[in-house]
């Protein structure tokens, strides 16, 4: 609103000024935001730490505020992390606000889900599919992480050295 009522009085006012205030507007809303001296959304920083940090496989969720696909598939990924809870970290991430893990990403559609493990990309899912495929993808790579943990039985061949 206040965006609005600047524009219309641009004639009388400098860009100069108008800019000020909404660097200033911007400035106070983030001050707005903030609780404790943490902000409530953390950065991509912190998001990529909890990434790599995890025991569990991790699926994120690319998704904007404004995307109407985002709308509708955020219901299943709420299914899937109830029925995956301490087996999958589930995290989301808004485009808008974290910019720099959408570049590293390489994000070109919202939404899209990432399922990693052992901080690895074992999937990419663009766009909104049935919560079947998802289910099928995250059974597949907790299978794959469980086969990793396995410990391995020493190879006989290689032993020839009274074994």
């Amino acid at each position: 609103m206040l965006i609005l009522i600047l524009m219309k009085k641009r004639k009388k006012m400098s860009k100069k000024i108008i800019l000020s205030i909404l660097i200033f507007t911007c400035a106070f809303a983030q001050l707005a935001c903030a609780q404790d001296g943490k902000s409530k959304a953390d950065s991509s920083q912190q998001i990529a730490d909890r990434i790599t940090a995890a025991k569990v496989p991790v699926v994120v969720e690319f998704w904007a505020a404004w995307c109407g696909p985002c709308r509708y598939l955020n219901p299943i990924i709420e299914e899937l992390e109830k029925e995956y809870k301490g087996r999958v970290l589930f995290i989301k991430v808004d485009i808008d606000v974290h910019l720099a893990l959408t570049a590293y990403f390489s994000v070109t559609a919202v939404p899209t889900v990432y399922i990693i493990e052992d901080k690895t990309v074992r999937a990419a899912m663009p766009g909104v599919r049935n919560k079947r495929d998802y289910v099928d993808v995250i059974e597949s790579v907790l299978k794959l992480a469980k086969d990793r943990q396995k410990p391995k039985k020493p190879d006989e061949r290689k032993c020839t050295l009274n074994c």
